[in-house]
């Protein structure tokens, strides 16, 4: 991100003082040099944009798995104490 700020900085530094200076034929260098900088910031911003989508979407889903796992094992406890719970009343029953 700060990369992009920096390459938005300079640009418009260089087409400010190109165009402070220019002539009719400068100004074709001023334009293709503006659309140059714009293509690459753009490009550049889906780049990025894209990254954080999959970065996100990883995160997401290692998030998930690990929260599905924490209630799988959860479930297994609750299970088992409930079987204990069960076999405890049980005993119970026939002792009495």
């Amino acid at each position: 991100m700060k990369s992009i700020i920096k390459l938005s900085v300079a640009a418009l530094l260089v087409v400010g003082s190109t165009q402070a200076s220019a002539n009719d034929g400068q100004l074709d260098i001023t334009q293709t040099l503006s659309n140059s900088i714009a293509h690459y910031i753009e490009s550049t911003s889906d780049e990025l944009q894209s990254k954080l989508k999959q970065s996100l979407f990883s995160d997401s889903q290692k998030m998930l798995t690990e929260l599905l796992s924490q209630h799988s094992e959860q479930s297994a406890k609750v299970a088992e104490n409930t079987s204990q719970l069960v076999a405890t009343s049980n005993a119970v029953k026939v002792e009495g």
